[in-house]
C-alpha cells in the first residue's frame, strides 16, 4: 500500500492506481468503536466497499476492452470514480456507462446464490454472511436503480443514450443497401454506354486517317 495525497493506493489495475480515500477509513474505524458486533459490521462495510470497487472495477474493464486508458479507479464513503481517456465514439462512452451496472449485477448474482444455499446462515459467521447478502442483494439492486437515473451524475445518463443510438444504427443499416441499390447502374445501360464509347473511338480513328 502507498500513500498519495489524501487517497491510499491499494493495488494497481490495468496499470491504473486503485485509492481509496482516508475518510473510509475513518468511517470504519469509528464505526468498529461504537459497534456491539465489529464482525457484522466489517462484513457489511466490506460488502459494501467492494460494491463500489467492483461497480468502478466494471467501468475500467469495459473501458480497456475499447482500448480507452484508465487513469485510476476512487473509492469514497458513498460513491466511486472511475477516471479514463474519453471515448472515441459515443457508442464506447455507452458501454463503459453499463460496464458498472453489469459488474453489480454479477455480485447480485452471488447473492442470490448465496441466499440459495443458505437460506438460514448459522453458526459465528452466520450474521456477518447475512450482511452480506443483504449489502449485495437488495442494496445492491437499489443502487443499480439509482445509478440508472437518467439525470446527471449518474450513470444513467449516459447509459440510456443506448436507445437513441440503437435506433441510429439500425436506420443506418437499413438505408445502406437502398442507397447501393438505388446508384447501382443497370447492366444494360452499362453495355450500352460501352458500345458507344467504342462507335466514338472508331470514328476518331477513322477521322485521323
Amino acid at each position: 500500500m502507498a500513500y498519495r495525497r489524501s487517497e491510499l493506493t491499494l493495488f494497481r489495475l490495468f496499470g491504473a492506481p486503485v485509492l481509496v480515500h482516508w475518510t473510509v477509513l475513518l468511517i470504519v474505524l469509528l464505526a468498529l468503536l461504537f459497534s456491539r458486533d465489529p464482525l457484522v459490521l466489517s462484513a457489511g462495510f466490506a460488502a459494501y466497499l467492494s460494491l463500489i470497487l467492483v461497480h468502478e472495477i466494471g467501468h475500467a474493464c469495459i473501458a480497456r476492452f475499447n482500448r480507452l486508458r484508465v487513469h485510476e479507479l476512487l473509492v469514497f464513503p458513498l460513491h466511486g470514480w472511475c477516471r479514463y481517456e474519453a471515448g472515441r465514439t459515443r457508442g464506447q462512452d455507452i458501454a463503459v456507462a453499463w460496464g458498472g451496472v453489469a459488474a453489480q449485477a454479477v455480485l447480485f448474482a452471488v447473492a442470490v446464490a448465496l441466499s440459495i444455499l443458505a437460506p438460514n446462515p448459522g453458526g459465528p459467521f452466520g450474521p456477518a454472511l447475512a450482511a452480506i447478502v443483504l449489502v449485495w442483494g437488495p442494496l445492491n439492486l437499489l443502487n443499480i436503480v439509482v445509478n440508472l437515473l437518467p439525470i446527471a451524475p449518474f450513470d444513467g445518463r449516459t447509459a440510456w443514450g443506448v436507445l437513441p443510438w440503437g435506433l441510429q444504427r439500425i436506420r443506418s443499416s437499413l438505408r445502406a443497401p437502398a442507397k447501393a441499390t438505388a446508384t447501382k447502374k443497370p447492366p444494360a445501360a452499362e453495355a450500352k454506354k460501352s458500345t458507344n464509347e467504342k462507335v466514338v473511338l472508331l470514328s476518331e480513328r477513322r477521322k485521323r486517317r
